[in-house]
């Protein structure tokens, strides 16, 4: 355990203060320049909150002027997902859901104080208590007294600095692969809904079901170009799961449930939402590339291309398509293997096909090569994360050169 630790309350880590709504009567309140953080802003893994669904004008930050939030300032959600938390990029504002803490760094470091506030989410869920608008709560006066442990400002700008280094990379990887899918979206786009592929000059259009094509082109559907593998899919019980706890991912619709010690799936592979979350807002479905081994339950279709399609062509063609008609069911949205199988696809000549694999592929790659990268950094981050703050590990002791690039 590291020596001089001090046990505080939240409170005695600087100013802590819980925002507030302007009032929406009042529209020259809002506007485009200052980032108002609701928790539907922050994501889950993400440290920091770069944009916001609603912003303040500079009207607004006067009229809010007691509740300014300086960049690096800790948000915590302390009303409906109690817990999350965020770090702010910028001057910004929250809702009265969040609790914000601005450090006083004479004493405390800012990054610190935010991975600091990560490790009592389990004590914050535990003070958590029902509201008149049913939603779980924890007050400021709770949240302010709860008690922790701190490192001398030396040793917090040193542990602040070791998980800042891996969250930089985690992000940096993130915006990458933003990059990546960006690239992989333009160029279909421009092939298949643009129809400007390479040699595109020297092919005339013919009349199709779907609108003008290249000749030598034909519509066709997802069943005919793409191979299913559902009949291999097997549910297992989350008790089931808790006996079988692995390395391998376990796949719902939307995304992976649980991590278990065997796998049904070797490969890369397309899953397509079948019940529950099955289309996103835009209508187009939802979607997963897999890779590697890994088991899936039955709430999604799993799907490969067939020759000359490429998986990665089945996922941007879908990603591409208005699946509202396909979805049935009021209580359970599901988009059955036949609805699925009648989804139209636009099948170019095979030296089209080879061509455009041959450029999106390459995308793909990188991105699972990323996602991996990003994964182990998380795992190490977590681990380190509470033994530094405990001071179980003596923080002189790591290298940050040693870390996983």
């Amino acid at each position: 355990m590291t020596k001089n630790m001090t046990v505080v309350q939240i409170k005695d880590l600087g100013k802590i203060l819980t925002g507030s709504t302007p009032p929406t009567v009042r529209p020259e309140l809002f506007g485009n320049e200052f980032l108002f953080i609701k928790p539907s802003d922050m994501s889950l893994g993400n440290r920091r909150v770069f944009d916001t669904e609603t912003k303040l004008s500079e009207q607004g930050r006067q009229y809010q002027n007691s509740r300014i939030l300086p960049k690096d300032t800790t948000c915590v959600v302390c009303i409906g997902t109690i817990g999350k938390l965020c770090l702010t990029s910028r001057t910004s504002f929250t809702n009265q859901q969040l609790n914000a803490v601005i450090p006083n760094t004479d004493f405390y470091d800012p990054i610190y104080v935010f991975y600091l506030l990560s490790t009592i989410i389990p004590k914050l869920q535990k003070l958590q208590g029902g509201s008149a608008s049913g939603r779980e709560h924890v007050n400021k006066s709770n949240f302010q007294e709860i008690h922790v442990r701190v490192h001398p400002l030396d040793e917090q700008r040193k542990i602040a600095g070791i998980l800042n280094a891996y969250d930089d990379l985690i992000e940096n990887n993130a915006q990458r692969i933003v990059v990546l899918e960006e690239m992989a979206e333009a160029i279909y786009r421009e092939w298949f809904v643009n129809l400007r592929f390479v040699g595109h000059e020297k092919v005339k259009l013919i009349n199709s079901s779907l609108g003008r094509i290249p000749e030598g082109w034909k519509v066709t559907n997802i069943g005919e170009v793409a191979t299913n593998f559902d009949r291999l899919r097997k549910p297992l019980s989350s008790m089931q799961r808790a006996d079988m706890k692995g390395g391998y991912p376990y796949y719902g619709a939307a995304k992976i449930f649980d991590y278990i010690d065997d796998y049904i799936f070797d490969g890369k592979y397309l899953l397509v939402a079948e019940d529950g979350s099955v289309i996103t807002p835009s209508r187009k479905p939802v979607l997963q590339m897999a890779y590697g081994k890994f088991w899936v339950n039955n709430h999604t279709h799993i799907l490969q291309g067939k020759h000359p399609v490429s998986t990665e062509h089945l996922y941007l063609s879908l990603s591409f398509t208005d699946v509202s008609g396909c979805v049935t069911g009021a209580a359970q949205p599901k988009i059955t293997q036949a609805n699925m199988n009648r989804i139209p696809f636009i099948m170019a000549t095979e030296n089209v096909q080879s061509a455009f694999s041959d450029l999106v592929v390459p995308l793909f790659d990188e991105i699972h090569l990323l996602n991996r990268k990003t994964a182990n950094l998380h795992r190490t981050r977590d681990l380190l994360l509470p033994k530094l703050l405990s001071g179980q590990l003596n923080v002189e002791k790591l290298d940050i050169e040693t870390m996983e690039q």
